[in-house]
């Protein structure tokens, strides 16, 4: 456990460092949101002292670093907001968006999965396979871009196109907005799962052990539900639990698209207004879920494989 925590310091620092050089190789500067048009060269200099902009780069990057992970998260440079607040405001949206989606469209590609599965060679299994290969080929930025036209431009009332209406406001309301954002966000991520299943399915159902269960007279539907989808759910994990990041990540793209104002929303406004403090904080918070998700999967995978706890505690006898 020791050794993950400080892999997952070792990538927060990367990810961090990826981001600092960034905001550095784009035109202008932070001090944009200070200055204003035509400044002075006595107020450029005064407000890059401020902001520590005029110390050498390797200073920069370790007040970048270190305020980072030490969550010092300080004030927006462009609205003069704490950080913090700002990420309480986005935060939620993007996790509602992103769980909703989640959750919704791993249940559907489990289930599209299991069925092709067990109906191997069938319409049912042809079906499933077209339309997994269908959500694979559309990017969803462009799936986005379709939804908002249609449902803006030719079937209003039903959907809103764009926009975000919070739960507290609107219970019905906050269930409509959410359906196209969703429904875009998570079709290509259920196509990726049904598929990892049906072929680990698949891969089990003609193993030898079942190959000899089933001459032992155990029924087709033993065998797939006790048999094959036991040893099917590690390599199905990997890929739910790798989804999970993706999802929070994706929302960047999806929430442009549909004008949610989430953190999506906010990394994109950050990075283009050099808000550093706001970058940082975005930044860092997406780096996280990803590694949360990772270090997820690994406990998962400690709980599931009885082979990965004998090896652990072998590893800790042999470290005594």
């Amino acid at each position: 456990m020791i050794q993950r925590v400080s892999g997952i310091l070792v990538v927060l620092v990367l990810v961090l460092s990826l981001a600092f050089l960034m905001l550095q190789a784009t035109p202008g500067g932070p001090e944009l949101a200070y200055l204003g048009v035509n400044p002075t060269p006595e107020k450029r200099a005064a407000v890059l002292s401020q902001l520590g902009l005029d110390e050498p780069l390797w200073s920069q990057y370790l007040h970048f670093v270190g305020n980072a992970l030490t969550l010092d998260l300080g004030v927006s440079l462009t609205t003069q907001r704490p950080v913090s607040e700002l990420l309480w405001q986005h935060v939620p949206v993007t996790l509602e968006l992103g769980l909703a989606s989640f959750l919704t469209w791993t249940i559907i590609g489990l289930a599209s999965g299991f069925i092709a599965a067990a109906r191997r060679g069938g319409l049912v299994d042809g079906a499933v396979r077209v339309v997994t290969v269908t959500g694979l080929s559309i990017p969803s930025f462009w799936l986005g871009t379709v939804c908002v036209v249609v449902f803006g431009l030719y079937v209003r009332g039903i959907l809103p196109s764009s926009g975000w209406v919070s739960f507290g406001e609107d219970p019905l309301g906050n269930l409509r907005s959410l359906v196209l954002p969703a429904f875009t966000l998570g079709m290509g991520s259920a196509a990726i799962v049904a598929r990892t299943l049906r072929a680990s399915l698949i891969e089990q159902l003609d193993s030898d052990h079942v190959t000899f269960g089933r001459a032992m007279g155990l029924s087709d539907r033993h065998l797939l539900s006790r048999v094959a989808l036991r040893n099917s759910v590690i390599p199905t994990v990997t890929v739910v639990g790798l989804m999970l990041g993706l999802f929070i990540s994706g929302t960047v793209l999806i929430e442009n698209v549909f004008n949610v104002p989430g953190l999506g929303q906010l990394i994109v406004k950050s990075f283009a207004s050099h808000d550093y403090p706001v970058a940082i904080a975005c930044t860092l918070f997406t780096a996280l879920v990803f590694l949360v998700s990772n270090l997820v999967v690994d406990l998962l995978y400690y709980a599931i494989n009885p082979r990965i706890r004998v090896q652990y505690a072998s590893m800790g006898r042999g470290s005594r």
